[in-house]
C-alpha cells in the first residue's frame, strides 16, 4: 500500500494552497503516495479555478481516504473561510487560526497512526503567536507534541545536505549556544537519519568550524576546541565524522561527493550554499522525531500570493522525499 501523506495547507493568505495544487495537478506523485491535504476546500477550489488546473477538490472524512481517480485532490475540511477574489482579502486572524489548526491536526493524526508522514506548507509564526498561541514553528511544535527533546533541522537537496546545530538565533548568540553535547547530538541524529532514510550504511559527516580558517589554532577564536571534542566523541561511538573544517572550502568538497552531509554551526552557514545550489528544490526535514516530517524550504511569500507565479518544486520534492522516507521506514529491520 502507498503511504498516506498528510499535507498541511499552510497560511491561506500565502502561497501554500497554490504550491500544493500545482504539485498535485500532475499524476507523477500519486504512484508513490496517497496525499491528503488538511485545509480549506473552498480556498483550494478558488486556487484551482484561478490557476486553470484540471483538478477536482474532493472532500473526505477523517479515517477514510477513498481510492480517488486521477485529477481528484482529496481534502480533509478543517476550515471554511471566505476565499474572496484574492488571498489578501482573507481576514488575518481567521487565516492564522486556521493555519495552526491544520498543523495541530496533522500532529494528532500521525501520532494516532492515521498517516505515515507529514508535509507542511509555510505558515507565519508571527501571525499565529499574535493570537496568543505559543507557536515557535513547526519543528518545535511537533517536538513538544511528541515529547522529543533532541531533534535536528536538516535541509536536503540532490547534491548537498546540511544539518544545523543552532537554527533561528541572532548571530551574536550562536557562540554561547554551542556545546560539546549539542554538537555531538546533532552529529548522531544526522548520522542515524542518513542511515535510516537515505540508506547510507556508514554515513560520512563533515563538521564545519565556527571561525574563519577553523580558528587558526585559536588566533580567531576558541570554539573549535568544543567542536573538536564533539567530533572525537562521535568517532569513538562509531560515526564517520570529521572536522572541524574551514567552511569556505568544505562545501565544495561535500558537493563533489566527499561527504554525505555537513553539520553546520549556524543557520546561514549552511543555508547560503544549500540555497545557492537548490533554491527551488531543497526540502526541510526534521530528524529525531518519532515520525516523518518534511517541509518546503520557503516562507509564506505574501508578496506573490494569488499571482500564480509561486514555484511548486520544493513542495513536489518535500512530498516525494516524505514518501521515500516512509517506505524506507517500513523496510527498516525493527519496523513493526
Amino acid at each position: 500500500m502507498k503511504p498516506v501523506i498528510a499535507i498541511t495547507m499552510g497560511d491561506p493568505r500565502g502561497v501554500g494552497p497554490e504550491v500544493i495544487a500545482k504539485a498535485l495537478a500532475p499524476d507523477s506523485l500519486y504512484p508513490i503516495c496517497s496525499p491528503l491535504v488538511l485545509g480549506d476546500p473552498d480556498i483550494l477550489r478558488r486556487t484551482v479555478r484561478f490557476l486553470g488546473l484540471g483538478l477536482k477538490v474532493a472532500e473526505v472524512k477523517e479515517g477514510s481516504l477513498p481510492d480517488l481517480p486521477p485529477g481528484a485532490l482529496p481534502v480533509l475540511p478543517l476550515s471554511r473561510l471566505s476565499p474572496g477574489p484574492s488571498p489578501a482579502e482573507i481576514p488575518v486572524e481567521e487565516s492564522s487560526r486556521a493555519s495552526f489548526a491544520y498543523v495541530e491536526k496533522a500532529g494528532r493524526m500521525i501520532l494516532a497512526g492515521q498517516v505515515e508522514a507529514i508535509v507542511t506548507a509555510p505558515v507565519s509564526k508571527e501571525a499565529i503567536s499574535r493570537l496568543g498561541i505559543p507557536f515557535r514553528g513547526h519543528t518545535e511544535f511537533f517536538a513538544e507534541l511528541s515529547g522529543t527533546r533532541d531533534f535536528v533541522m536538516m535541509l536536503a537537496g540532490e547534491r548537498l545536505r546540511v544539518a544545523l546545530v543552532t537554527t533561528h538565533l541572532p548571530l551574536n548568540q550562536v557562540s554561547g549556544s554551542l556545546s560539546e553535547e549539542k554538537i555531538l547530538s546533532v552529529i548522531e541524529i544526522t548520522g542515524q537519519g542518513l542511515k535510516e532514510f537515505w540508506g547510507f550504511r556508514t554515513p560520512r559527516i563533515a563538521v564545519t568550524a565556527f571561525n574563519p580558517h577553523a580558528g587558526e589554532g585559536g588566533l580567531f577564536g576558541k570554539e573549535e576546541k568544543i567542536i573538536s571534542r564533539a567530533v572525537e566523541r562521535a568517532r569513538e561511538r562509531g560515526w564517520g565524522a570529521s572536522g572541524p573544517w574551514p567552511a569556505d572550502s568544505l562545501f565544495y568538497r561535500a558537493v563533489q561527493g566527499e561527504y554525505d552531509a555537513v553539520v553546520c554551526m549556524y543557520h546561514d552557514q549552511g543555508l547560503i550554499p544549500l540555497k545557492l545550489l537548490h533554491f527551488d528544490t531543497a526540502v526541510n526535514v526534521t530528524l529525531g522525531l518519532p515520525f516523518i516530517r518534511t517541509s518546503v524550504d520557503h516562507g509564506v511569500a505574501y508578496d506573490i500570493a494569488g499571482q500564480g507565479t509561486a514555484s511548486p518544486r520544493s513542495m513536489e520534492e518535500a512530498i516525494k522525499l516524505a514518501a521515500q522516507m516512509a517506505v524506507r521506514k517500513r523496510q527498516a529491520p525493527n519496523a513493526k
